[in-house]
Protein backbone atom coordinates (compact mmCIF):
# COMPACT_ATOMS: atom_id res chain seq x y z
CA UNK A 1 0.00 0.00 0.00
CA UNK A 2 0.75 3.50 -0.51
CA UNK A 3 0.82 5.48 2.79
CA UNK A 4 2.59 8.39 4.99
CA UNK A 5 2.46 8.19 8.75
CA UNK A 6 3.79 10.61 11.47
CA UNK A 7 4.45 9.82 15.11
CA UNK A 8 3.79 13.60 16.72
CA UNK A 9 3.70 12.24 20.44
CA UNK A 10 6.95 13.57 22.01
CA UNK A 11 9.33 15.73 21.43
CA UNK A 12 10.88 13.95 18.81
CA UNK A 13 8.63 13.69 15.15
CA UNK A 14 8.94 10.49 13.43
CA UNK A 15 7.71 10.93 9.66
CA UNK A 16 7.66 7.82 7.62
CA UNK A 17 6.40 7.59 3.86
CA UNK A 18 5.92 3.72 2.22
CA UNK A 19 5.23 2.69 -1.73
CA UNK A 20 4.59 -0.81 -1.28
CA UNK A 21 8.14 -2.15 -0.32
CA UNK A 22 9.94 1.00 -0.83
CA UNK A 23 10.05 2.89 2.66
CA UNK A 24 11.77 6.27 4.00
CA UNK A 25 11.74 7.32 7.14
CA UNK A 26 12.73 11.03 8.78
CA UNK A 27 13.14 11.89 12.54
CA UNK A 28 12.67 15.82 13.37
CA UNK A 29 14.43 16.68 17.29
CA UNK A 30 14.05 20.50 16.57
CA UNK A 31 12.07 21.88 19.20
CA UNK A 32 9.40 25.04 18.25
CA UNK A 33 11.49 24.63 14.29
CA UNK A 34 9.54 21.40 13.46
CA UNK A 35 6.32 23.72 12.57
CA UNK A 36 8.69 25.25 9.86
CA UNK A 37 10.39 21.46 8.73
CA UNK A 38 6.94 19.51 8.87
CA UNK A 39 5.70 20.19 5.10
CA UNK A 40 9.18 20.36 3.47
CA UNK A 41 10.01 16.36 5.43
CA UNK A 42 6.61 15.42 4.07
CA UNK A 43 7.62 16.41 0.60
CA UNK A 44 10.88 15.22 0.44
CA UNK A 45 9.49 11.80 2.29
CA UNK A 46 6.93 11.58 -0.60
CA UNK A 47 9.35 12.10 -3.36
CA UNK A 48 12.18 9.63 -1.92
CA UNK A 49 8.84 7.13 -2.52
CA UNK A 50 8.17 8.14 -5.48
CA UNK A 51 4.61 9.58 -4.52
CA UNK A 52 2.55 12.60 -4.47
CA UNK A 53 -0.40 13.49 -1.81
CA UNK A 54 -3.10 12.18 -3.90
CA UNK A 55 -1.43 8.58 -4.86
CA UNK A 56 -1.63 7.57 -0.83
CA UNK A 57 -3.85 4.92 -0.19
CA UNK A 58 -4.17 6.57 3.33
CA UNK A 59 -2.71 8.56 6.00
CA UNK A 60 -2.38 7.54 9.88
CA UNK A 61 -0.86 9.38 12.95
CA UNK A 62 -0.60 8.69 16.87
CA UNK A 63 -3.83 10.63 18.03
CA UNK A 64 -2.80 11.31 21.23
CA UNK A 65 -1.65 11.41 24.49
CA UNK A 66 1.17 13.80 23.71
CA UNK A 67 3.04 16.96 23.01
CA UNK A 68 -0.30 19.73 22.19
CA UNK A 69 2.06 21.31 19.53
CA UNK A 70 3.51 17.94 18.15
CA UNK A 71 -0.07 16.40 17.73
CA UNK A 72 -1.77 19.42 16.78
CA UNK A 73 0.64 19.98 13.74
CA UNK A 74 0.28 16.29 12.26
CA UNK A 75 -3.29 16.50 12.69
CA UNK A 76 -3.28 19.92 10.38
CA UNK A 77 -0.89 18.35 8.02
CA UNK A 78 -3.03 15.08 7.04
CA UNK A 79 -6.21 16.55 7.76
CA UNK A 80 -5.19 19.24 4.85
CA UNK A 81 -4.03 16.24 2.83
CA UNK A 82 -7.26 14.44 3.76
CA UNK A 83 -9.15 16.92 2.29
CA UNK A 84 -7.38 17.85 -0.84
CA UNK A 85 -7.48 14.07 -2.29
CA UNK A 86 -10.42 12.39 0.01
CA UNK A 87 -7.05 10.39 1.77
CA UNK A 88 -8.65 8.23 4.74
CA UNK A 89 -7.00 9.26 8.04
CA UNK A 90 -6.23 6.68 10.77
CA UNK A 91 -5.89 7.64 14.56
CA UNK A 92 -4.07 5.21 16.66
CA UNK A 93 -3.55 5.88 20.20
CA UNK A 94 0.49 6.82 21.12
CA UNK A 95 1.04 4.44 23.94
CA UNK A 96 -0.81 1.51 21.80
CA UNK A 97 1.47 2.34 19.06
CA UNK A 98 4.73 2.01 21.27
CA UNK A 99 3.63 -1.29 22.66
CA UNK A 100 2.49 -3.00 19.31
CA UNK A 101 6.10 -4.34 19.00
CA UNK A 102 5.93 -6.46 22.01
CA UNK A 103 2.51 -7.85 21.72
CA UNK A 104 3.98 -11.31 22.58
CA UNK A 105 6.45 -10.46 25.36
CA UNK A 106 5.80 -12.68 28.21
CA UNK A 107 5.59 -10.30 31.47
CA UNK A 108 4.07 -6.92 31.54
CA UNK A 109 4.62 -3.75 29.34
CA UNK A 110 4.62 -0.10 29.93
CA UNK A 111 4.10 2.44 27.53
CA UNK A 112 5.28 5.79 28.37
CA UNK A 113 5.65 9.23 27.25
CA UNK A 114 6.96 11.68 29.98
CA UNK A 115 4.45 14.79 30.48
CA UNK A 116 6.77 16.77 32.77
CA UNK A 117 5.94 18.23 35.80
CA UNK A 118 7.14 14.74 37.65
CA UNK A 119 3.85 13.33 35.60
CA UNK A 120 3.88 10.76 32.49
CA UNK A 121 1.52 9.50 30.26
CA UNK A 122 1.56 5.60 30.81
CA UNK A 123 -0.70 2.87 30.22
CA UNK A 124 -0.18 -0.91 31.37
CA UNK A 125 -0.43 -3.98 28.60
CA UNK A 126 -0.22 -7.75 29.18
CA UNK A 127 -0.37 -10.55 26.27
CA UNK A 128 -0.98 -7.54 24.20
CA UNK A 129 -4.05 -6.66 26.26
CA UNK A 130 -4.64 -3.19 28.18
CA UNK A 131 -4.64 -3.74 31.28
CA UNK A 132 -5.11 -0.08 32.43
CA UNK A 133 -5.62 2.60 29.62
CA UNK A 134 -3.71 5.73 29.12
CA UNK A 135 -3.68 8.28 32.14
CA UNK A 136 -2.03 10.90 33.03
CA UNK A 137 -0.42 9.87 36.15
CA UNK A 138 2.70 9.39 38.55
CA UNK A 139 5.63 6.72 38.62
CA UNK A 140 4.40 6.01 41.93
CA UNK A 141 0.71 5.65 40.80
CA UNK A 142 1.83 3.19 38.02
CA UNK A 143 4.78 0.82 40.71
CA UNK A 144 1.20 -0.09 42.52
CA UNK A 145 -0.40 -1.82 39.04
CA UNK A 146 3.55 -3.73 38.87
CA UNK A 147 4.16 -7.28 39.48
CA UNK A 148 6.88 -8.49 41.02
CA UNK A 149 6.83 -11.89 39.76
CA UNK A 150 6.58 -10.99 36.06
CA UNK A 151 9.49 -9.10 34.29
CA UNK A 152 8.22 -5.65 32.96
CA UNK A 153 9.30 -4.11 29.71
CA UNK A 154 9.02 -0.20 29.55
CA UNK A 155 8.83 0.84 26.27
CA UNK A 156 8.21 4.69 24.39
CA UNK A 157 10.33 7.40 23.94
CA UNK A 158 10.89 7.98 27.54
CA UNK A 159 11.47 4.67 28.97
CA UNK A 160 14.46 5.09 30.39
CA UNK A 161 13.66 8.12 32.21
CA UNK A 162 10.60 6.40 33.72
CA UNK A 163 13.37 3.25 34.91
CA UNK A 164 14.90 5.41 36.76
CA UNK A 165 12.11 6.48 38.27
CA UNK A 166 10.75 3.15 39.24
CA UNK A 167 13.98 2.00 40.16
CA UNK A 168 13.96 4.74 42.76
CA UNK A 169 10.38 3.50 44.01
CA UNK A 170 11.07 -0.38 44.06
CA UNK A 171 14.25 -1.72 43.36
CA UNK A 172 12.73 -5.40 43.62
CA UNK A 173 10.84 -4.39 40.06
CA UNK A 174 12.11 -6.88 37.29
CA UNK A 175 12.57 -3.69 34.46
CA UNK A 176 13.66 -4.14 31.13
CA UNK A 177 14.22 -1.11 28.15
CA UNK A 178 15.85 -1.97 25.02
CA UNK A 179 18.65 0.61 24.27
CA UNK A 180 17.14 0.78 20.79
CA UNK A 181 13.39 1.50 20.42
CA UNK A 182 11.19 0.28 17.53
CA UNK A 183 10.65 3.07 15.03
CA UNK A 184 7.11 3.80 15.92
CA UNK A 185 6.30 4.55 12.19
CA UNK A 186 6.69 0.59 11.22
CA UNK A 187 3.66 0.04 14.12
CA UNK A 188 1.84 2.54 12.47
CA UNK A 189 1.53 1.59 9.17
CA UNK A 190 1.04 -2.56 10.27
CA UNK A 191 -2.00 -1.13 13.04
CA UNK A 192 -3.39 1.25 10.17
CA UNK A 193 -3.79 -1.32 7.71
CA UNK A 194 -4.74 -4.21 9.93
CA UNK A 195 -8.12 -1.20 11.22
CA UNK A 196 -8.24 -1.11 6.87
CA UNK A 197 -8.20 -5.02 6.72
CA UNK A 198 -10.90 -4.97 9.44
CA UNK A 199 -13.17 -2.08 7.78
CA UNK A 200 -12.92 -0.16 10.88
CA UNK A 201 -13.92 3.94 10.29
CA UNK A 202 -11.03 6.34 9.50
CA UNK A 203 -11.15 9.79 11.81
CA UNK A 204 -14.54 11.64 11.09
CA UNK A 205 -14.06 15.21 10.07
CA UNK A 206 -14.78 16.34 13.52
CA UNK A 207 -12.12 14.14 15.23
CA UNK A 208 -8.46 15.75 16.95
CA UNK A 209 -6.04 14.87 18.94
CA UNK A 210 -6.53 12.95 21.87
CA UNK A 211 -5.21 14.98 25.45
CA UNK A 212 -5.23 13.96 28.98
CA UNK A 213 -4.33 17.19 30.00
CA UNK A 214 -5.44 20.69 29.93
CA UNK A 215 -3.26 23.34 27.82
CA UNK A 216 -1.24 26.17 29.91
CA UNK A 217 -3.45 28.27 27.52
CA UNK A 218 -6.75 26.93 29.66
CA UNK A 219 -5.18 26.64 33.14
CA UNK A 220 -4.39 30.00 32.69
CA UNK A 221 -7.86 30.80 31.32
CA UNK A 222 -9.51 28.81 34.07
CA UNK A 223 -7.73 30.70 36.97
CA UNK A 224 -8.30 33.82 35.25
CA UNK A 225 -12.24 33.09 35.79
Amino acid sequence: MKALVIDSAATCMHIAAKNNDIKAFLSLDMGQKQSQKLLPAIDYLLSQVELKASDLDYTALTSGPGTFTGLRLAFSALKAIELAHNIPLYGIPSLDAYAFPFNSFGGQVVSVIDAKKDQFFAALYENGETISEAEDTSAEAVAKKLSKEKEILLTGPDAKIFKEELSKIDSSLNLLVYESQPNPAESLFTIAEDMIEQKKEPLADYDGPVYLRKSEAEIKLESAN
